[in-house]
This record gives C-alpha cells, structure tokens and sequence, in this order.
C-alpha cells in the first residue's frame, strides 16, 4: 500500500493496517492515533513525530525505525521488535511494553511513566535521562544496559538480569530487585538505601561509595564485590560503604573488602565473613550470632556492643 493510499483511508475512518509490509516506510509528524499496525513489519520506518497514542502495535516488527519524539502513550506493543531503534525523546507513558525486544534502542530521555516492561529484552539500551521509578521490570533482561543517574526508585525489577549493566549514580532505592542477577554490575555512587536485595547476584559487582543503608540482602552472594575506596586513608566519607541497619543474614562475603565501612546495628547474623577484612568497620550493636569470622580483619574496627553468640571466631573458636 502506497503511503498516500495509508494516510487517506485513514482519514477515512479505517484504523485496521495489521500485517501490512511497510518496511523503510516515512511517515512525519501525522496523526494516527488508535491505528492497528499489528503484526505489520516497520523494519527501517521514518515516523518520527508521529502520533500513535492507543495504537495497536502488538507484534509489529520496527526494528531500527527512527521513532524520535513520537507519541506512543497507551499503546500495545507487546512483543513488538523495537531492536536498534531510536525512541530518543519519545512518550511511552502507560504503555504495555510486555516482553518486547529493546536491545540497542535508544531511549534517551524518553518517557516511560506507568511502562509495563516485564519479561522485556534491554541489553545494551541507551537509557540516559529516563525516569523508570515505579516501573515494572520483572524478569527483564537489561544486561549491558547505560542505566547511569536513571531514577529507578521503587521498581520492580525482582529476577531480572543486570549483569554487566553500568548503573552508576542510579537511585535504587526501595526497589525491588529479589534474585536479580547484577554480576559485574557498576553501582558505583548508587543510591540502594531500602532496597530488598533478597537472594540477589552481586558477584564481581563495583559498589564502591554506594548506600546500602537498611537495605534487605538476606541470601545474597557478594562474593569479590568491589566497594572499598582506593585510598582508604584519605577517601572522604561519600566512599564509605554505607551498611547501617542492613539485613546481611546468611550473606555470602567471604574475602570481600569492607574496610571502613558502616555496619552499625546491621543483622549479620548466620553471615558468611571468612577473611573479610572489616578494618576500621563501624559495627556498633551489629548482630553477628553464627557468623562464620575465621580469619576475619577487624583490626581498629569499633565493635562496641555486637551479639558474637555461637560465632566462629577468627582464631577458629567458638564464641560461648
């Protein structure tokens, strides 16, 4: 179908152009809201400034489109093949983005309010200036993503993967990130405070100068985590690791550097600490009933008031 033929049945009245081929297609700035492009193949498409609000675009197959600025409040796009393309200041608020492909799309700056992005394909997304607070990213895979200073505040991104995802200075906090896999993630400067990290994967993770205050991390693995300042003698107070009140129980950091670090009133309690070096760690009132600290470094460490009962103790013995 001819573009002319499109845009004039559409004035029409007709909305149904599902399965249509459409391939290296231009459409600028028109209006189109309510379409059905379902199923219909956009690879290479031109409809930047379009307005596609409510449209049926379930299926519809745009990888590499240049969709720059467009308006896709509401719209379906489950399972829709958006690989490669550019949604770079595009509206997507309240759209259903359920298991849709996304991988090396740029996203920047878009909008993305009340997105439904469960069971999404992310991996190598640019997703610079995005706002994602609140959204759902359950099961996700966001591996390789640029999620640098994105406000994830709030979503739920519980069993996705966000291994090797650059998520420096992002906010984190309060969200839900239960048995997702955030190995050899950068998390640098991070904001995690609250944030249920419940069986999670934070192996080979940078989370140097992050705050981990009152977060949950119950059966999480931590092992070779990166978190100490390089210079731990003239680091400022900002690249303290920041565990106060945390939930480490049955948490996995054996050799994990946590020189320095703030660990006051946090639950450690059945932790596994071998070798772990805590010197100079604040670990007022901290529980440690059952932790495993063979060989463990707490030299200048304040351990003023800490439950050690049944702890292994550094020398091998068992606190009475």
């Amino acid at each position: 179908m001819e573009i002319e033929q499109l845009l004039w049945h559409y004035s029409q009245g007709q909305r149904d152009f599902s399965r249509l081929d459409l391939q290296h297609v231009e459409i600028l700035n028109a209006d189109l809201t309510d379409i059905n492009f379902s199923r219909a193949s956009l690879e290479w498409a031109n409809l930047c400034g379009c307005c596609l609000r409510h449209s049926n675009l379930n299926r519809t197959d745009f990888a590499h489109a240049r969709l720059m600025s467009t308006q896709l409040v509401g719209a379906d796009l489950r399972g829709t093949d958006l690989s490669s393309a550019d949604l770079s200041w595009a509206d997507l608020n309240s759209a259903q983005l359920i298991n849709a492909n996304l991988c090396y799309a740029n996203l920047k700056q878009a909008k993305l309010t009340d997105v439904n992005l469960q069971g999404a394909m992310l991996c190598q997304a640019k997703l610079q200036g995005v706002n994602l607070s609140g959204a759902n990213l359950m099961r996700a895979d966001l591996s390789g993503a640029d999620l640098s200073g994105v406000d994830l505040s709030g979503a739920d991104l519980s069993r996705a993967d966000l291994s090797n995802a650059d998520l420096r200075g992002a906010k984190l906090n309060h969200a839900n990130l239960y048995k997702a896999d955030l190995s050899f993630c950068q998390l640098h400067g991070g904001d995690l405070q609250d944030t249920l990290f419940q069986g999670a994967n934070l192996s080979q993770s940078n989370l140097k100068g992050a705050d981990l205050a009152r977060a949950i991390m119950r059966e999480i693995n931590l092992s070779a985590v990166n978190w100490s300042a390089i210079d731990t003698q003239s680091a400022e107070a900002t690249n303290r690791i920041n565990l106060q009140g945390a939930c480490l129980q049955g948490a996995i950091l054996q050799r994990v550097a946590l020189t320095n670090a703030i660990l006051d009133y946090a639950t450690l309690q059945r932790a596994r600490l071998a070798k772990v070096n805590l010197q100079g760690a604040n670990l007022v009132e901290a529980n440690l009933r059952g932790a495993d600290l063979r060989n463990t470094n707490f030299t200048n460490s304040q351990i003023i008031e800490i439950d050690l009962t049944d702890a292994v103790m550094p020398d091998g013995s068992i606190h009475p």
